[in-house]
């Protein structure tokens, strides 16, 4: 069986070295996204996140879409979200990985736009923040 496209590489284990404490990039109407960063060893000036969802709302949140934008000196290649609904009363997550190439490495920081829509009962909810207190190193 072919795993996805281009023979993807299996996901280096949790201890791996380049791999960095979560931390909290978003904390809004009880949604909560915590990113994990793991450094590429091979070019460091690659990072791996994933971001996690979690919602301590009462109700699901639908429809959910999350978007990254980055500065012009970053690239950017996200994967699909593992769902599109994220469970009510911090009952489960949702996942999404993607990753960042910063061509200022070690000048400029890694910094994020990000934007999230849901609904939540019936009522739409879009918003917009930055990222920028990854951890030292990334």
């Amino acid at each position: 069986a072919m795993l996805g496209m281009g023979g993807a590489a299996p996901a280096p284990p949790p201890a791996a070295p380049g791999s960095f404490p979560p931390f909290q990039a978003w904390n809004k109407n009880g949604l909560q996204i915590e990113f994990a960063c793991t450094k590429d060893a091979s070019n460091p000036s690659v990072t791996a996140i994933e971001a996690s969802f979690t919602s301590a709302q009462p109700t699901p949140l639908t429809g959910f879409n999350f978007q990254v934008a980055v500065p012009k000196y970053m690239k950017l290649q996200m994967s699909p979200a593992s769902s599109s609904t994220v469970p009510p009363s911090n009952s489960g997550k949702v996942t999404q990985t993607f990753k960042v190439a910063n061509s200022m490495h070690g000048q400029k920081p890694v910094l994020l736009r990000i934007k999230i829509d849901y609904s939540a009962g019936g009522q739409a909810v879009s918003e917009q923040g930055q990222v920028d207190n990854f951890p030292p190193g990334i």
